[in-house]
């Protein structure tokens, strides 16, 4: 479900928009809504990858990420340990998928992660579960299984 359709939209602190897609910044993580047919790899993610980091950063601040699957796009996986490196305070990934299409892909994506990466149905339990970790990242009882 499209992020602006759901009581968590009034969360939201800041937006930005950029050619690949949506950023929607909360508290505690950011919400990605990619348009349809784009390809995201490390070059394309650099300007994003950018402002995440000076929104965050200047918080001096973990926070978690969630890609909301609405639209189909490629990732270049291969890419995934630069990314973790661009966002050195970025604690938790989520994906939030639509079809067994995306549940495979969250499952591939999971190898190549030096991040855990939690897989949803549901955006607002995807924000929920997410915002849950990040407050509480200082206490090490707080596991995920993560199949």
């Amino acid at each position: 479900m499209n992020i602006i359709n759901l009581e968590i939209y009034e969360q939201i602190k800041e937006v930005h928009k950029f050619p690949m897609g949506d950023l929607f910044f909360f508290e505690n993580m950011v919400v990605a809504q990619i348009n349809e047919g784009e390809h995201i790899n490390y070059k394309t993610t650099k300007d994003t990858f950018k402002c995440i980091n000076n929104y965050y950063e200047a918080l001096k601040n973990p926070f978690g990420f969630i890609s909301n699957r609405l639209n189909k796009y490629s990732i270049e996986v291969l890419d995934y340990p630069k990314h973790s490196k661009s966002l050195p305070s970025l604690k938790l990934y989520g994906i939030v998928g639509y079809s067994k299409f995306d549940t495979i892909n969250i499952n591939l994506e999971r190898q190549f992660s030096k991040l855990p990466v939690l897989g949803f149905d549901d955006l607002t339990q995807a924000f929920n579960t997410i915002n849950d970790y990040i407050l509480n990242s200082y206490d090490d009882s707080v596991k995920f299984n993560i199949p």
